[in-house]
């Protein structure tokens, strides 16, 4: 085994990509992170190589992994700070002030793959993804528990020629613009609903969330986005929901290790996160919480 500072050194640096992010979560210098974090590497014999700004670990994890099973399994079981992802839009909303012993991660997945292959590898603890893009009730390794669905409306820029409509407006209106796309397969199941409506047709290569890469690209007054009550608050600006509605459904889902499943501190975060949803009640009429 080697040390659990030098593996959570490795695992943050993955997980959150820059040694800046590292040092305050773990509260350690850059230098002590970079340090900590080749022994790990060294330890296993792999290399490590940054491409595009995401770390990637090059030959054989095999016992890695083994390795972050074990140092999972002593952070549940000794009470160490837990790790949590979450969407870009959720995280900001359900974890402004987290449970204590849970460290957050930065919220800027832009796909459903990377939160559920760290997840899956023991570098985070819990993901509260966004429904639907959620695995299975009944998937092996992972359980899901639902917190909540909200409405998927069409947004666009109060100069959109779409507003001129008014309560004419169409599908095959729409389709006429450019309309926010993802790149193939980041949410396979919003994608192939949206796509069947003849939307999500400007595609983006953007893997991480930044406003500018996402929602700002509907400041051209042309193209169409997707909101939900809780994602269009990260919009700085005023957006127009088109009065028309998409048959899609979205909210948020709690997904751990189905070992933790029943674990008291993950119980305790489901009290937490339900307790947050009902103070936001009032405030999002559309918001439909989800019995425990």
């Amino acid at each position: 085994m080697i040390g659990l500072d030098e593996l959570d050194c490795l695992d943050y640096l993955i997980w959150l990509r820059t040694g800046d992010r590292v040092a305050q979560r773990l509260n350690l210098d850059q230098a002590s992170v970079s340090r900590k974090a080749r022994r790990a590497v060294a330890a296993f014999g792999l290399e490590t190589r940054k491409v595009e700004g995401e770390w990637q670990l090059e030959g054989d994890c095999t016992l890695l992994d083994l390795e972050r099973q074990v140092h999972q399994d002593c952070r549940w079981k000794r009470d160490l700070p837990l790790r949590i992802e979450a969407q870009y839009y959720s995280g900001p909303l359900l974890l402004d002030a987290p449970p204590k012993g849970w460290l957050c991660g930065a919220f800027d997945c832009l796909d459903v793959a990377t939160p559920l292959s760290l997840l899956r590898r023991g570098v985070v603890d819990v993901w509260i993804a966004g429904f639907p893009d959620v695995p299975g009730d009944d998937d092996d390794a992972f359980a899901v528990v639902h917190l909540d669905r909200l409405p998927t409306h069409l947004v666009v820029s109060p100069g959109h020629p779409l507003t001129r409509l008014g309560q004419a407006i169409t599908l095959e209106d729409v389709r006429q613009f450019p309309c926010l796309a993802l790149p193939d397969g980041a949410f396979p199941k919003c994608q192939a609903v949206l796509e069947g409506l003849g939307l999500w047709n400007s595609p983006s290569s953007v893997r991480r969330y930044s406003y500018e890469a996402w929602e700002g690209r509907t400041a051209d007054e042309v193209t169409v986005a997707y909101a939900s009550a809780f994602s269009i608050s990260l919009y700085p600006t005023e957006k127009v929901i088109l009065p028309i509605e998409i048959p899609l459904t979205v909210g948020d889902s709690v997904v751990v290790p189905r070992r933790f499943a029943n674990h008291p501190r993950f119980l305790a975060l489901l009290e937490h996160l339900r307790a947050r949803l009902e103070s936001m009640r009032s405030a999002y009429p559309e918001l439909e919480i989800l019995p425990a």
